[in-house]
């Protein structure tokens, strides 16, 4: 199948119509009979039944729509990025995307900060999850990410602005207000746990998993302010980095670094092939900044 043949299936697809697949992809409808037709002799069989007016998917093109689906989504993609390429990079504006917890918290100081000193220049700030925000920075939809580091992406670079410990928030009822707490003190407990999928809770897996500990996770969440919110509601403590607990405090729960120290990184993620601005540099410097002004002083490791 040509790409052109998989746009208009996937239109046909999503509208039902031959009509509304052509207004859809700005095209005649005899246009879009004619590309069906084709793809249909290619592959061989037929692709809809017409059944009360409306083109149903034989049972082969049903097995064959989630490849198509996925190669629809790669088109879209390319066409993204293409746009914004042609856009180039306005010098007047910054387009950030930050992890939902960092944007309440350390982006939102230095975007406020960044805007007293540039009152000309246009910031938007939007949030979202690493693997989605990664992926959309690659695509340019973004001029910056900061992020908690994931998995390495070939399109994007990154620029280490802090190392981020994990500790532990809980109502004073259940968590004392300690230096730290032993990584060993969770063993055998049920804890409200990042989502494993997600940076922090696919890293603090890891180290149950390394120091041989049975912790349940009955309730997760991809949300750390989440997390702490039912924290202040239950009787269970979580785990979460020390930026997202900034605001657990006023909850009146406690927090105490793990001991052993786990940290994960926090990024300025930037897409190679991207152009790189003084006033991009600048806000990335403002959010190190802001970061390390944030972050409570660590113990001299023994």
């Amino acid at each position: 199948m040509r790409l052109r043949h998989i746009e208009v299936v996937n239109a046909i697809r999503v509208t039902g119509t031959l009509k509304a697949a052509a207004a859809l992809l700005s095209l005649t409808q005899p246009a879009v009979t004619q590309i069906l037709q084709s793809a249909e002799r290619q592959l061989g069989y037929a692709l809809f039944e017409r059944t009360r007016g409306k083109l149903v998917p034989t049972r082969e093109a049903q097995r064959l729509f989630p490849e198509i689906m996925k190669l629809d989504e790669q088109l879209h993609a390319v066409q993204r990025l293409a746009d914004n390429l042609r856009g180039g990079t306005d010098e007047s504006s910054i387009r950030v995307l930050a992890a939902p917890a960092l944007a309440q918290t350390v982006v939102a100081d230095a975007a406020l900060a960044f805007a007293a000193m540039h009152p000309n220049v246009k910031l938007s700030v939007r949030s979202d999850y690493s693997a989605t925000a990664v992926a959309n920075i690659a695509l340019m939809d973004a001029d910056v990410g900061v992020l908690y580091h994931s998995i390495a992406h070939p399109a994007i670079r990154e620029i280490e602005l802090a190392s981020s410990r994990l500790v532990c928030v809980g109502h004073p009822d259940v968590l004392e207000d300690a230096a730290s707490i032993d990584l060993a003190a969770f063993d055998g407990r049920e804890i409200l746990g990042p989502d494993p999928d997600d940076p922090v809770g696919r890293l603090l897996n890891k180290r149950f998993e390394e120091h041989a500990l049975n912790v349940r996770t009955t309730i997760t969440a991809q949300s750390y302010h989440s997390l702490i919110a039912l924290a202040a509601r239950s009787r269970l403590v979580t785990i979460v980095d020390e930026f997202s607990a900034l605001s657990a405090r006023a909850f009146g729960l406690n927090v105490a670094p793990l001991a052993p120290e786990i940290a994960i990184p926090v990024v300025a993620s930037l897409a190679i092939s991207g152009e790189r601005s003084a006033l991009v540099d600048q806000f990335v410097q403002m959010c190190k900044k802001i970061m390390r002004t944030q972050m409570k002083p660590r113990a001299v490791q023994p």
